[in-house]
């Protein structure tokens, strides 16, 4: 993902609206440490595979561990990070329109309709040893294979076991109705449309009264707002996506390190090389030498 805003791409096909990121063939493992903050139509589950994940679904930030799955409604604000190799964690992004029946049963006015619509959402967090943890960790893995076998069949058993886990999340009282705070709406359009705008701009100057200004706040609202809501500071955030940038550049061009960080929006290098080793430990020397990506 190449900014921090609303998804573009198409998830799967418009016949098989369904996909796993990182790809099951291995040819996104080094694009999947930092997805930025975005959102999309479709839902999203995510699981944390190996080691510690850290995850920001709407204005709440959890660390996840080996074995949590996550749930993230459509249209709804979130960022994973996954620093490290040793830390590992895939997404299965479908719509929700997709497991709805042609023949309305009650299945499909209790739990799909509803669902689909909205007004029927995952609990966000499903912790390891949690009632029906076990039974929807199952479930993805029944889908991880079928969509690696590819046999005459699979794309049924990938929905047949999706519909599994709404069937294991209604049993254990993992889904409830959508309950909306005031002015929540409003909220989530201010939300988005910042995220959408530092993901577009974040390699020219930002000054922090000039974005607040844009958004018709004081700068002192502005950063206030921005830290409650992100779980970090306006700076810290700006410098995150920067920092990620200059990393894929890393890996995939042979321009010098200086140039990606004038590239990237850092006007100080030494700045740069020490809020680099900050997220990744490593010089951007080190890390493009010793291939970490």
């Amino acid at each position: 993902m190449d900014a921090a805003r609303r998804e573009k791409k198409e998830h799967g096909t418009l016949a098989f609206p369904f996909q796993i990121y990182p790809a099951l063939d291995g040819s996104e493992a080094d694009d999947s440490d930092f997805i930025p903050y975005h959102w999309h139509p479709e839902l999203e589950l995510i699981t944390v595979d190996a080691g510690r994940v850290s995850l920001t679904i709407a204005d709440q930030v959890y660390d996840g561990a080996h074995g949590d799955v996550f749930f993230v409604s459509g249209e709804e604000l979130h960022e994973i990070r996954a620093a490290g190799r040793e830390n590992q964690f895939r997404s299965f992004v479908f719509a929700a329109d997709f497991l709805q029946f042609a023949r309305t049963d009650q299945t499909e006015t209790d739990l799909l309709a509803p669902i689909a619509e909205g007004r029927l959402r995952f609990s966000t967090c499903l912790r390891a040893g949690a009632p029906g943890q076990r039974e929807v960790r199952a479930l993805l893995a029944q889908i991880v294979q079928a969509c690696l076998s590819r046999r005459p069949g699979s794309q049924l058993a990938v929905k047949a076991a999706l519909l599994g886990i709404v069937s294991v999340c209604a049993q254990y009282g993992l889904l409830a109705g959508r309950q909306m705070r005031p002015n929540a709406d409003y909220k989530a359009r201010q939300l988005k449309a910042i995220v959408g705008y530092l993901g577009e701009h974040f390699t020219e100057p930002l000054p922090l009264p000039a974005v607040a200004a844009r958004f018709g706040l004081s700068p002192q609202y502005f950063s206030s707002f921005f830290r409650e809501n992100f779980g970090r500071t306006f700076v810290q955030h700006v410098n995150s996506l920067r920092i990620e940038q200059a990393a894929r550049l890393l890996r995939e061009t042979d321009l010098p390190v200086m140039e990606i960080a004038f590239n990237v929006g850092f006007d100080n290098f030494s700045y740069f090389i020490k809020r680099f080793r900050e997220v990744y430990g490593v010089s951007p020397t080190h890390y493009r030498k010793n291939g970490l990506g």
